[in-house]
């Protein structure tokens, strides 16, 4: 047995605000918005203990200076890597965001997203759900112990055999076919 998940701790939700102003802070210039999303964003729920953050974009032609401001903090763009409209951002180390008092931060995923992609679309509403239907967030909760309880179980593996409840989810709240289709496609 694999054990990559953590029960919730209420300092996840603590360390984003943190990490919120932070960034809020460095880019305070841009019309923008910043979403805590992932397990680690809702109350009672396991995760692996990595932040998920989305940096919401509402004017496209600011990505390449939103980008240079996040590696000038100690962020590597790694490109929407199979995501149309989601561009990937990672740590260089756990000192990343860099502030003058040289902190240490808990690890992070951060995503800058197209405000009309459907990775966001994805993220929130699937976050919404979960936080919207606690029955739901503990059926999420169920599936994902058995997971990792099953021998020979990896994170890719893992990720995807958690598509299936996300996809019917999404499906429950209304999102079309093609795009359910592409939100497969890109767990696979």
């Amino acid at each position: 047995m694999i054990n990559f998940i953590e029960p919730y701790d209420p300092g996840w939700k603590a360390e984003f605000n943190r990490l919120k102003n932070v960034l809020e802070s460095e880019l305070k210039s841009f019309d923008i918005d910043i979403q805590h999303i992932g397990s680690t964003s809702i109350p009672g729920l396991s995760a692996k203990p990595i932040l998920d953050i989305d940096i919401i974009l509402y004017n496209k032609s600011l990505l390449f200076d939103i980008s240079s401001r996040l590696e000038k903090i100690g962020y590597v763009d790694k490109g929407e890597q199979g995501i149309a409209g989601r561009f990937a951002f990672r740590q260089i180390n756990d000192f990343s965001p860099t502030t003058l008092h040289k902190q240490k931060w808990q690890s992070h995923h951060l995503y800058v997203c197209y405000s009309d992609s459907l990775a966001l679309k994805n993220h929130l509403l699937f976050r919404d759900a979960l936080l919207q239907d606690k029955k739901l967030a503990d059926k999420y909760a169920e599936l994902k112990l058995s997971l990792i309880k099953e021998k020979g179980m990896t994170r890719e593996e893992y990720t995807k055999q958690k598509t299936e409840f996300i996809i019917k989810v999404l499906k429950d709240s209304g999102v079309h076919l093609n795009e359910l289709n592409e939100i497969t496609h890109s767990n696979e």
